[in-house]
């Protein structure tokens, strides 16, 4: 019988580059979705060229897959991107950069006084480490119902995110000229049921349970989708109000600048964008 062999080459593999802690601590996710240590940090790797090769795939950036399969190489420790809480996205996806590029990262905003093009260097380090989990223990109660919150998975909002690309491209043929109005008048009213579908969806999937006055408590998110496509206006605008004001905090829209414009020298806030392609190019 032949024995294993080991590869000689095999401590010359790649090696974690850092350790991080992730904004939700390991929670939300399916028992076997990842393996989180004791110490609460997991390893983060340098991504491969195979990795890099990947986010260049347009097919792969766009249904999600690229990202699943990047995480899966750099952070092992996430068996399964897919389940893993949104809350975590920004900042494993940080520090994948961080493990292969460094920590600065250039980018660009326009000026909102002088309308300057000016160019800055971030420090993902330090904006990693103020990316925290929003209080998802705050619940609301309305009209008799407490309600329970939680974030969406990856595949949640991958979907939702699909979804909204694909209705912007609705609204860029409805705009197209050469359409003749009947198919335009069709398309919006396809377009404006699909949208109003994914709102409810996305307030549904940030929502992990509700409490009647009776005190039944209801987790079935089925059950959780379709009181929201059939609820009062105010019940559903509070719950969607609330969802909103978690991701309110995230240091990602408000990086603080200065304007480059000696004449100007505006301090503004931008949002540091975040495209996997160019991120990671």
């Amino acid at each position: 019988m032949e024995k294993a062999t080991t590869n000689p080459l095999a401590k010359h593999f790649r090696q974690p580059q850092l350790y991080m802690r992730l904004p939700s601590e390991g929670r939300w996710y399916p028992k076997s979705a990842i393996n989180y240590p004791s110490s609460g940090e997991i390893p983060v790797y340098a991504m491969t060229a195979r990795d890099e090769l990947i986010f260049k795939t347009p097919d792969a950036l766009m249904n999600g897959q690229s990202t699943v399969d990047v995480i899966h190489s750099c952070v092992p420790n996430i068996k399964d991107a897919w389940s893993m809480p949104a809350v975590d996205l920004d900042a494993v996806l940080i520090a994948i950069r961080q493990a292969t590029y460094g920590n600065e990262m250039e980018f660009v905003s326009v000026c909102p006084n002088c309308q300057t093009r000016n160019e800055h260097a971030a420090d993902l380090g330090v904006i990693k480490d103020k990316i925290v989990c929003p209080d998802y223990k705050k619940t609301v109660v309305i009209e008799g119902l407490e309600i329970f919150f939680k974030p969406q998975s990856y595949r949640e909002f991958n979907t939702s995110s699909l979804e909204n690309f694909e209705q912007q491209r609705i609204i860029t043929m409805v705009a197209d000229e050469n359409i003749d109005e009947d198919t335009k008048l069709a398309k919006f009213h396809q377009m404006f049921h699909k949208l109003l579908t994914i709102t409810v969806n996305a307030v549904g999937n940030g929502v992990s349970g509700i409490r009647t006055e009776d005190g039944v408590l209801v987790e079935d998110p089925a059950q959780i989708t379709e009181f929201f496509h059939n609820c009062n206006r105010s019940v559903f605008e509070a719950v969607k109000t609330h969802i909103q004001s978690l991701g309110e905090d995230n240091p990602l829209k408000k990086i603080h600048v200065v304007c480059e414009n000696e004449e100007c020298k505006t301090k503004y806030d931008t949002p540091l964008v975040f495209e996997q392609s160019s991120f990671f190019g």
